[in-house]
């Protein structure tokens, strides 16, 4: 399988390719229409949510940095930001369970004349972990779907871009078959 190309700025930072002035100005303009050229926005749901608002914030200079802060990539960036959120929530709600969990057991005592009850409990509490931690999981596979969807998409779109400039035919030269 074949490299992804080199966008442009990096093809122009290395200093080092086979390709001509004219060949490079082609795919830098190429790159260019690829982007809306509005900047991306911060929705009232990612704004208001402090956890997402902080991971965008974060993120912010990172897309900026690499010209990737259009709103072309919004979408897939709030609900990064978002599941984010949600994760830090679940994972703090998972936490909360295993302490009382821990709680429980440390009480068990207060539970001698109904044991099954304690048992009852515990499996309930563990259960309540389990889809936490499954819910959990799924977020973290969304999330990394979405980093790999954006850059697939970023990589998608850089080698969409014709790597040689188009050649204008000259009418003349193909009716003389040259």
């Amino acid at each position: 399988m074949a490299r992804p190309s080199k966008a442009a700025p990096v093809i122009k930072l290395e200093k080092k390719s086979h390709r001509t002035k004219k060949e490079l100005a082609t795919r830098e303009r190429a790159e260019k229409a690829l982007l809306t050229g509005k900047m991306m926005t911060e929705t009232a749901e990612v704004r208001n949510d402090r956890t997402a608002h902080l991971e965008f914030l974060r993120l912010k200079p990172l897309l900026k940095a690499i010209d990737k802060f259009d709103e072309i990539y919004g979408a897939p960036t709030r609900r990064y930001c978002l599941n984010k959120s949600k994760l830090l929530q679940i994972e703090t709600d998972i936490e909360k369970t295993k302490e009382e969990i821990e709680e429980i057991r440390d009480n068990k005592d207060d539970f001698s004349k109904n044991m099954p009850e304690y048992y009852r409990l515990l499996t309930k509490m563990e259960d309540i972990v389990a889809k936490k931690e499954g819910l959990a999981k799924s977020i973290r596979a969304e999330m990394n779907d979405f980093e790999k969807q954006n850059c697939m998409t970023i990589r998608s779109a850089l080698s969409a871009i014709p790597k040689k400039p188009e050649t204008k035919s000259n009418s003349l030269k193909e009716a003389l078959g040259g």
